[in-house]
């Protein structure tokens, strides 16, 4: 599942747009800030591996852990779907 969102951060015209998915294969969520252009994955723990994230959840997820610096850099890029 892919979620995309506008946190309302200031840092650029569009307050700073966010996009995201799980990457089952690495078992992390990789994300993507449009607008700071920071790209990272966060670790997902064995709990969370085996249920389904809703947007929520997701977005929550993403939020907390790139606010806390526990991420890491990935050459993956995502992009904003109109």
């Amino acid at each position: 599942m892919k979620h995309q969102w506008t946190s309302g951060r200031a840092y650029d015209e569009h307050g700073q747009r966010m996009v995201a998915m799980v990457d089952t294969g690495d078992c992390c969520i990789r994300f993507s800030d449009l607008s700071r252009n920071i790209d990272g994955a966060v670790p997902l723990g064995g709990y969370l591996q085996n249920h389904r994230l809703d947007a929520y959840t997701l977005e929550t997820l993403v939020m907390v852990n790139y606010d806390f610096g526990n991420y890491s850099s990935s050459s993956t890029t995502l992009t904003w779907e109109n």
